[in-house]
């Protein structure tokens, strides 16, 4: 390979031999691997990890922008490229060997492969302004309305020379907001489309109680997101757009609760 890689795993609350992530990576030895651990509970990951994997403890949930900090943080000095995955992603054996014919390709800054989840694709996706959807095609994005989840997502190292994620994020939109931070800086972004990955997810929580914790810190990190869009516009689609996703939740509660 012409570049060299370092994978970043973030695990919450699950022994980490449970995770289809860690699982695939520790089977490529020629990546470095660091592990940010953000449980609330001691799954005695510490001493699971292989001997070759850089284990953070985060001391619990510290959120994703804290625990990226922290990994990329730990590789300063390093040249190449930094993969952040989430740790319910299936990765491949040959996702590195694709990635680096990618890169050699695009020299692009940033590359984000193609995710899809039982619904369809995932990542990579469309924004315009501060509202997201899902694509049926690759023909739908371009260079304005790119957008994309972390998981999977390739980063070069030197991007991080004058860039840290915004702490104030706590888990939703610290992979849009950096995005739109790439794309302002005139970063290159490019969809690595040989590369398909599989992310286990479900979007829905049938469990009202649960769904409408999980629905607050969306919606502090929405706003935030919205706010930094520096528009009013902004603002009043986004408080719009968690109106119906409130409502959606609570329907979703009344059907199958």
């Amino acid at each position: 390979m012409n570049n060299k890689f370092f994978a970043v795993m973030v695990i919450y609350n699950r022994k980490i031999g449970d995770s289809i992530t860690y699982n695939s990576l520790k089977a490529c030895p020629q990546v470095s691997l660091t592990v940010c651990d953000n449980s609330t509970e001691d799954y005695g990951n510490s001493q699971a990890v292989a001997e070759n994997v850089n284990y953070i403890s985060m001391g619990g949930n510290a959120g994703l922008a804290k625990a990226y900090n922290q990994a990329v943080d730990a590789l300063k000095g390093n040249d190449g490229y930094v993969c952040l995955f989430d740790d319910d992603t299936s990765v491949e054996s040959n996702y590195f060997e694709l990635l680096d014919a990618e890169i050699e390709k695009s020299n692009a800054d940033i590359l984000l492969p193609v995710v899809r989840d039982e619904t369809g694709i995932m990542s990579p996706c469309a924004i315009d302004g501060v509202l997201t959807r899902r694509i049926n095609s690759l023909n739908e994005i371009n260079g304005n309305n790119i957008s994309g989840i972390n998981s999977g997502m390739a980063v070069k190292l030197s991007v991080f020379d004058s860039y840290r994620y915004d702490e104030n994020y706590f888990l939703d939109f610290i992979d849009h907001a950096f995005l739109r931070d790439m794309k302002k800086d005139g970063r290159k972004i490019a969809v690595a489309d040989s590369i398909q990955l599989r992310q286990s997810f479900s979007a829905n929580d049938r469990n009202v109680q649960r769904a409408g914790k999980r629905f607050e810190i969306f919606k502090k990190d929405y706003l935030k997101f919205c706010n930094d869009a520096g528009s009013k516009n902004a603002l009043v689609k986004g408080r719009l757009y968690l109106l119906k996703r409130w409502v959606n939740i609570n329907i979703i509660y009344r059907i199958t609760g």
